[in-house]
């Protein structure tokens, strides 16, 4: 409704999450909206408060709403995000089109207490929390923060918290100070076939494949998301602590046919980046077609 009858006029966010309002640590901005007929381009801003009370503002640029104004909007942060959000306006596809839908892991690890295990055995399946999947995109089954246990035994109401298929597993918390917004890692099939499946925990989402085989592999659709430029693009999408599965399903990204660099790529075993180099590519040269 706003878009439609009084779209933003200027989107002003507060650069730090501390010293705004009393012991809340959640991202601010300040809007200005506007009644009008025909929308026009909005100005996105910066603010910095100072230690003796004054602000600091500088201009991040322009932004436009998107055509259907029910989507997410992309809203820059800084100018140097211009020429990126300009690109990936134009992108029609999004994770529906690789073949993935996402959901958040299923078990609410503390309503289900009594069904934690320390060890392996017959009935148990292994627990991957959030700290499994590492900084640096690559899955590793841990448990090792307080109250964690490594494998869960589910009770036959429970059985619905099991998962047998292969997927991409993303972060669901954190924070713009660090340095990636998005942090994903391939569960292996391999490791799903060891023991039988797994217990996904919910601050992980799990980005699944849809029907049958999906038209972008787990580990290309995990390097992608991996990669600075979609990095940048969801920092543009997104303005709080939680990756919901909502913005990881709006995300603009390249077609599957574009994706198949990628794919080459990793069966080379290419490294790190090399990788980030090709999804800049992607997001660059190829766009400008």
């Amino acid at each position: 409704m706003l878009a439609r009858e009084a779209p933003p006029v200027s989107i002003d966010f507060i650069e730090t999450r501390t010293g705004v309002f009393a012991d809340v640590l959640q991202e601010t901005l300040l809007a200005a909206f506007r009644r009008r007929d025909t929308p026009g381009p909005g100005r996105a801003h910066c603010i910095s408060p100072r230690p003796d009370g004054s602000i600091e503002t500088a201009a991040a640029g322009s932004f436009r709403l998107p055509d259907r104004p029910a989507n997410p909007w992309l809203v820059l942060r800084t100018p140097a995000q211009t020429r990126l959000l300009r690109r990936v306006r134009g992108l029609p596809c999004r994770l529906h089109d690789y073949g993935y839908t996402v959901s958040t892991g299923p078990l609410v690890w503390n309503r289900h207490k009594s069904s934690l295990r320390d060890r392996p055995g017959r009935g148990r399946y292994p627990l991957v929390w959030a700290e499994s999947v590492r900084p640096d995109g690559v899955f590793e089954f841990r448990a090792e923060k307080r109250n964690h246990k490594p494998y869960f035994q589910p009770t036959p109401r429970e059985s619905w918290v099991v998962t047998d298929s292969p997927c991409a597993l993303v972060q669901r918390t954190t924070a713009k100070e660090q340095r990636r917004r998005l942090i994903a890692a391939e569960l292996p099939a391999s490791f799903i076939h060891e023991h039988g499946a797994v217990v996904v925990e919910n601050h992980l989402n799990m980005v699944r494949p849809l029907n049958g085989a999906p038209s972008v592999s787990p580990a290309a659709l995990t390097a992608l998301l991996n990669s600075n430029v979609v990095d940048q693009v969801f920092r543009c999408l997104n303005g709080r602590l939680a990756v919901s599965a909502y913005e990881l399903q709006a995300l603009p990204l390249p077609s599957p046919e574009d994706m198949q660099e990628m794919e080459l790529l990793l069966e080379s075993r290419a490294n790190r980046q090399t990788l980030q180099r090709a999804a800049e590519h992607l997001y660059a040269t190829r766009l400008q077609g």
